[in-house]
């Protein structure tokens, strides 16, 4: 009589891991000083996320200005960067503008897929 019950909690454990794996995605945002850009969204890894971005941007003086989960976004006022990471893509946003005082300009803002 328990082995339907072990088995029935041994399947719920396998779901639930591969559903939490499932849901650590990772992105990054890369960025160099002439404005070139890139961006890399749904990676397993921060690492993997960040060599994309890189590559994405192109310019050999881009570099990551943020790895997230969830969402990113970076604007810029005046030469100066600033980056937010959140859950939803306007709060990211947001987080990202508040540092410049409501002012500047987004100029990447991504978010990874939910699972």
């Amino acid at each position: 009589m328990l082995k339907p019950a072990i088995l029935s909690l041994l399947l719920l454990g396998t779901i639930l891991t591969v559903q939490a794996q499932a849901a650590q995605r990772y992105g990054a945002i890369a960025i160099s000083r002439s404005g070139d850009w890139g961006v890399a969204t749904n990676y397993l890894s921060v690492s993997s996320a960040e060599r994309e971005a890189l590559r994405s941007c192109g310019d050999v003086n881009c570099a990551i200005r943020v790895s997230f989960r969830g969402c990113g976004a970076i604007a810029e006022h005046n030469l100066s960067l600033a980056w937010g990471v959140a859950s939803t893509l306007d709060r990211a946003r947001g987080q990202a503008l508040n540092v410049l005082n409501g002012q500047g300009e987004v100029l990447a803002e991504v978010c990874n897929r939910r699972d």
